[in-house]
């Protein structure tokens, strides 16, 4: 597994590392733009500053999350769809499954890189608007990696529809859907996957839907790879 890992972060392109490192800085640029452009009133909406800061931020987090996890799929399912690599994959001696394991262990990890970079980000922008040293470190992490986990099924379904089909069209727009469908979740039942990474319920109630995303997020996992490895098997 540590070969295939090493072998997997060895193929990665630029543009990878670039999306990984964009989606986060997008999301906290569009805070300084709106920050920028609206100070006072914003100032004067909410007393805690930093809290509300950090709200704004999760506003735009979860599309561009699901954004984010939809093209890091494609764009790493499509270096062997392009090259005609999977054939050649799964006719070596290693196990099916663990080649696309080390491919959702790459992505995982990579998403979480991205949501540290955002951490980073929020707490960056805060001390440049000055709101003190009164930090919600809980409400920072908590925005950021419950709706990380809330988002997993996500990634398993991705990565389904980016292996399993050669044109990535039909991956994109499904993920592309998703994105834009999520930004009109907040009245969705509470068992719609689409409504978890919103947190409606406030950053630290958010556990139970970060809980619900790492259970379904694992069933997807155990689907997806069982489907994909009897694919190939047959």
């Amino acid at each position: 597994m540590l070969t295939l890992l090493k072998t997997e972060f060895q193929k990665m392109k630029k543009r990878i590392w670039f999306l990984v490192i964009l989606v986060p800085v997008v999301a906290v640029m569009l805070q300084v733009v709106n920050y920028t452009v609206r100070y006072d009133y914003l100032i004067s909406r909410e007393p805690d500053q930093w809290h509300f800061l950090v709200v704004n931020v999760h506003s735009f987090w979860p599309p561009l999350l699901i954004l984010e996890i939809t093209l890091l799929v494609s764009l790493i399912a499509s270096l062997e769809h392009q090259t005609m690599m999977w054939r050649k994959l799964i006719s070596l001696p290693v196990r099916t499954n663990y080649l696309y394991y080390s491919k959702l262990i790459v992505i995982c990890l990579l998403t979480l890189l991205s949501s540290m970079i955002l951490v980073g980000g929020t707490y960056g922008l805060g001390w440049y608007l000055g709101f003190g040293s009164d930090i919600p470190h809980g409400d920072i992490w908590s925005m950021v990696f419950y709706t990380l986990l809330a988002a997993l099924p996500f990634i398993f379904i991705q990565f389904w529809f980016s292996v399993k089909y050669v044109n990535q069209g039909v991956a994109l727009t499904v993920g592309i859907a998703s994105a834009v469908f999520m930004m009109y979740a907040h009245d969705l039942p509470n068992w719609l996957p689409w409504k978890w990474p919103l947190l409606v319920e406030g950053f630290v109630n958010g556990i139970d839907y970060a809980l619900y995303g790492l259970a379904f997020g694992v069933l997807g996992w155990i689907i997806s790879t069982a489907l994909l490895t009897r694919r190939e098997m047959d």
